[in-house]
């Protein structure tokens, strides 16, 4: 068994703070009554965002109209590579999005992960595979900043982590601090020939959702880290400078998702959705008849029936509850009847 990591950092009256800054945010976020009709609107575009900033970081040219056009599945003209990067960063976010909440990481999952970010972009033997040559950070200007461990290290150290990942001193670990960490030492073992970057926040993002701090997948905290990617890199190099402190690494972590979430806060309050209804637990069949809405715009009865297999009787049972709460808007009589989102 491998030797488990122990990551060294205090808890400062400033993260703690920021914690609860993002836990509140999180909450109304949550708890937000529109988040439910316009919620897979939010969550493309979330996911568009997220394929934007993270591959910017490292270069990626496209801009975020492109990468939205691509996440509908159009034509865009761009170079072969830049548009896989994309389409990779955004089938790994729906891969993460898939993950069952609760359960450990494994050491297949991450090389999976990693084989899905570099798809036709890495040789095959590369995708998914430790790198079997030593690599090297280096700055804008070329310089050496930070040389990773060797690769006959990079297995191990890799393991060394995911067992701190999954371990009970994890476990008892705020989600923002256990991503934080994880995040800086994946990419500090840097363990492939290419993607490290992008595979240690897509690992963070991961975390933060299995650990149960997800605002249904309405998170692109890579935006931060993009907006300023001089001072991203410089928070990594300081931790390493501080012989791996990273305290002051997990405050900013803990800055960043503060900000992203008061984004998404600002985001659903932009929608100007004006209705006072009462918040409510939706059906399945009830979020099936709004996403429906939002789709098609102002339907009848019989359009529902026709997209839900399901009878006119059953379309009433469901539908009234969510006039009654506001959410959807009861037009005409009989069977001139429409419905149509606020």
């Amino acid at each position: 068994m491998a030797v488990m990591y122990k990551p060294h950092f205090t808890i400062s009256p400033e993260l703690l703070r920021l914690v609860t800054l993002a836990t509140e945010a999180r909450a109304w976020i949550n708890s937000a009554v529109v988040d439910v009709s316009w919620l897979p609107i939010l969550q493309r575009e979330t996911t568009a965002r997220l394929a934007h900033s993270s591959t910017a970081i490292e270069g990626n040219p496209l801009t975020l109209p492109e990468v939205e056009a691509l996440a509908r599945g159009e034509e865009i003209g761009a170079k072969a590579k830049d548009e896989q990067e994309i389409l990779n960063a955004l089938a790994a976010m729906n891969w993460i999005w898939n993950r069952k909440t609760g359960t450990p990481i494994k050491e297949a999952d991450l090389l999976h992960l990693h084989r899905i970010l570099t798809r036709k972009v890495l040789p095959d033997e590369q995708s998914g595979h430790y790198k079997t040559r030593q690599n090297r950070i280096v700055d804008h200007r070329g310089i050496t900043v930070y040389t990773p461990p060797s690769p006959d290290k990079a297995r191990s150290l890799t393991l060394e982590l995911l067992e701190w990942i999954n371990s009970r001193e994890s476990e008892t670990l705020h989600p923002i601090i256990v991503g934080a960490i994880a995040h800086h030492r994946l990419v500090s073992v840097h363990p492939f020939t290419d993607g490290n970057g992008r595979i240690s926040r897509a690992l963070s993002i991961w975390l933060l959702y299995l650990r149960g701090f997800d605002t249904h997948h309405l998170f692109a905290l890579d935006e931060f880290f993009e907006q300023d990617r001089q001072r991203y890199y410089q928070k990594i190099q300081q931790a390493r400078e501080l012989d791996d402190d990273l305290s002051y690494w997990i405050e900013y972590v803990a800055k960043g998702i503060v900000e992203t979430l008061n984004k998404v806060k600002g985001r659903i309050l932009g929608l100007h959705i004006s209705v006072q209804a009462q918040h409510m637990a939706l059906t399945k069949r009830q979020e099936d008849v709004l996403r429906f809405l939002r789709d098609r715009g102002r339907v009848k009865s019989p359009d529902i029936e026709k997209a839900l297999s399901i009878t006119r009787a059953r379309v009433g049972q469901i539908i009234r509850p969510l006039i009654d709460a506001g959410l959807v808007i009861r037009e005409g009589q009989t069977r001139a009847t429409t419905y149509r989102l606020p």
